[in-house]
Formats: C-alpha cells, sequence, structure tokens
C-alpha cells in the first residue's frame, strides 16, 4: 500500500491511503495486455517535458471548479496511433493544486514530474477523468536497464503472454513528488516478497519494446494503423467545465402481482426447539 507519508498542504482527497493492488495477476482490474491495447487511443514512449495545473471552468450554473493538471510529453516512438501535435502530446488529468493552497489526489490517477520516461496507453484525452488506460494500469516507467508499473513494481512476461507485476522497486519505496509549488512524500508498505512463476521473465525495456510491437502488430495491420484517428492534445486555454454529479434515481420497484392475505396461512414454519 502507498500512502501519504508527510504533507505540506492541506490535501482534497477522495482518500488519503491510495490502494495499490497487492494481488499479482496481469492487472487488479483484469485488464490483460490484449485488453490494453485495443483500449488504448494511442501508445507512445515518450518523456515528459512540462507539467502545469488548470481549475476547470464555471459555465454554467451546475458546473464546479475542480484542479486539472497537464502533463506534456515528447513522443519518442508510437506503437500504435499518433498524436495531431506529431511529437507532443499533452494529457490532462483530474487533480491537483486549486486556486486556495489545497491539494486534489485521486487514488488510481498517476501523478508525473519533468523527466519521467514511460510507455503510455492513452484513452478518452480530455474525457476521463484519467486518460490513462485502466486509470494508471496503462503506464509503464522506463529508466535504463528496467521496466515498472506506475506504483513500481516491476514488470514481468509469462509464457502465456500476460504481464505480470512482481516486487516493489527498493529505491522508490520513499518518493517525494512535487505537485504544483508544494512537496509530498509516499511511502510503499509490502507485506511479502513476491516469487516470480518458473514462466515467467523479468522485462528489460529492449524486451517490453518488442513485446509492445508485437501484440500490437499481431491485433492491427499497418492499414488498419495507417487509418486511426490523431488523439487530440489539450491545450491550457481552452475553456472546459465539470458538471455537479447528479443523483441517481433509485431503481423501480416492480408492481405487487398478488394482494397479501395476511389471514392466509403461512407456507413457511420455524420450529424452535429446546434441550
Amino acid at each position: 500500500m502507498m500512502k501519504v507519508k508527510t504533507l505540506a498542504a492541506a490535501i482534497l482527497t477522495l482518500s488519503l491511503a491510495i490502494a495499490i493492488p497487492q494481488t499479482h495477476a496481469s492487472h487488479a482490474d483484469d485488464t490483460n495486455t490484449s485488453d490494453l491495447v485495443h483500449k488504448a487511443d494511442l501508445i507512445f514512449e515518450g518523456k515528459v517535458v512540462d507539467v502545469d495545473y488548470r481549475t476547470s471552468d464555471i459555465l454554467q450554473a451546475d458546473d464546479v471548479a475542480i484542479p486539472h493538471t497537464y502533463v506534456t510529453y515528447e513522443i519518442t516512438r508510437n506503437f500504435k496511433g499518433r498524436s495531431n501535435q506529431d511529437k507532443l502530446i499533452t494529457l490532462r488529468f483530474r487533480g491537483g493544486p486549486d486556486d486556495a493552497g489545497n491539494t486534489l489526489i485521486i487514488p488510481g490517477v498517476p501523478l508525473f514530474q519533468v523527466g519521467d520516461q514511460d510507455i503510455v496507453f492513452v484513452r478518452g484525452n480530455g474525457v476521463e477523468i484519467s486518460p490513462v488506460v485502466g486509470g494508471n494500469f496503462g503506464r509503464f516507467r522506463i529508466s535504463k536497464d528496467g521496466v515498472h508499473s506506475d506504483a513500481w513494481q516491476e514488470i514481468w512476461l509469462r509464457s502465456n503472454g500476460q504481464l505480470d507485476q512482481g516486487n516493489f522497486n527498493e529505491d522508490k519505496k520513499s518518493v517525494t513528488l512535487r505537485i504544483g509549488i508544494k512537496e509530498f512524500t509516499f511511502e510503499t508498505e509490502t507485506k511479502a516478497e513476491w516469487t516470480p512463476p518458473a514462466d515467467a521473465t523479468k522485462l528489460t525495456p529492449v524486451q517490453f519494446r518488442k513485446f509492445l510491437s508485437d501484440s500490437v502488430n499481431q491485433h492491427y495491420t499497418p492499414q488498419a494503423l495507417g487509418s486511426l484517428k490523431p488523439v487530440q492534445s489539450m491545450q491550457m486555454h481552452e475553456q472546459f467545465a465539470i458538471g455537479k454529479a447528479k443523483p441517481v434515481a433509485a431503481p423501480a420497484v416492480p408492481p405487487v402481482l398478488k394482494k397479501l392475505d395476511l389471514e392466509a396461512p403461512n407456507h413457511v414454519e420455524m420450529t424452535i426447539r429446546r434441550d
């Protein structure tokens, strides 16, 4: 489990404890590799070159002002799809600092720092709370000789072609991140070491790139890939609004088909036995 250890400011958050799944299935939300590839509008590798923040606009009476984070990547390689800005893509995430000195942190929405090197599966940019497929499961951290999940778990490949999340990176069990002008320290708590299956291989960046390219090519022809609509990069100056959540109506109660006869004998009897 990862949780905030040190707070430099008040936090507006759905939960101060950010839960990270302890199971080591392919993904905690049962999203397998094929699902990730199919659901993504864009899959790219790139480096974070800018992180900025903006609060949503009030355009109608029911709109609410919610902080958002704009993350700009410089794309070095496309695996599926492309950005309408060619080598740049700006993704918009809900959460971040507001205008009153608070910070909104939403569990499952990844956090970014300038310099992060990632492979990202993108879906619903500008529409979803997190444009990363699966909330944060579609973000893979790339280092010189390792591949990790958003939560800094090792990435392993099973013989059935599915990915596994292994042990946490020991060097990343305590991470300090800057969100706006304030810093937050996150700590990861693990209960037990994970034993890799006999058929699993811990992936290097080179192996992961090849695996991903093969996965995309298995599902899409070059013609199909070339016909994909470019993903729109978000612009800081563009107005957008978030409407207040509407109450959900209670489920309809089916009509009573038979009138209850209070004088009718009970069909079920309960016997209390006393020894």
